[in-house]
């Protein structure tokens, strides 16, 4: 019995140790000490990030920085090669499964991660709203991808309501266009024919003589019929 009880203490404080190790791997730095990579190091311009990335902050809360594509490094001590971008995981070089931080890894597709990031426990507290038809749904959740549509329920309701008003205005004047369906069919002019002026607006027929009805009666004298189309 005594034995047995020895190898469960060795087992337990051996499970510690790897658990306490675990843990100091995963230590940040405080983001008073540290110095935040350049965006423009990760595709960067200017403050935007371009290339199809999205802006991430990193899971220490420290640094923003541009999210890592398929098959790019990402993790390191402090996550100083970068976060992945929505549905990839950083994973481990040398072995399945994701890497472990101070580990450096590769941002792929993982099977059992096919939402990677959307939500993730080791990033910062996030609070936002999204819209979900003409409501406004608002969460809170771990995510270094910032993947809230509005950071507030109030710009989430402002947004929906100028929605609503430009809505109300397409639908209030589409009967009074007159013109086209095809957009390159803006040609205004006259012609003067046989029966006089004869003018267009919104023609996708571009030869017109005169700019204007009052270049064409110029032209053909004030005692000329007017013709309209």
């Amino acid at each position: 019995m005594m034995m047995t009880m020895s190898g469960k203490v060795l087992v337990l404080s051996w499970v510690l140790l790897i658990l306490a190790r675990t843990l100091a791997a995963h230590e940040c730095t405080p983001c008073g000490l540290r110095t935040c990579p350049s965006k423009h190091a990760h595709g960067a311009h200017g403050a935007q990030c371009e290339g199809g990335r999205s802006s991430v902050r990193d899971p220490c809360g420290c640094c923003d920085q541009c999210a890592r594509l398929e098959w790019e490094p990402c993790g390191g001590q402090d996550w100083v090669l970068g976060y992945c971008a929505l549905g990839l995981t950083c994973a481990s070089f040398n072995r399945t499964g994701a890497a472990v931080l101070p580990e450096i890894g590769v941002c792929k597709v993982l099977p059992d991660h096919l939402e990677a990031g959307l939500v993730d426990e080791r990033c910062p507290l996030m609070t936002g709203c999204d819209r979900a038809g003409a409501e406004c749904v608002c969460d809170a959740r771990h995510s270094c991808l910032g993947s809230f549509s509005f950071p507030d329920q109030e710009s989430c309701m402002k947004a929906s309501k100028t929605e609503g008003r430009r809505h109300e205005h397409r639908e209030r004047h589409r009967e009074r266009f007159v013109g086209p369906s095809n957009p390159a069919c803006m040609f205004s002019g006259c012609n003067l024919t046989a029966e006089g002026c004869v003018c267009e607006s919104h023609s996708c027929h571009h030869h017109f003589s005169y700019i204007n009805r009052s270049q064409c009666h110029e032209a053909a004298g004030f005692n000329t019929p007017d013709v309209r189309e």
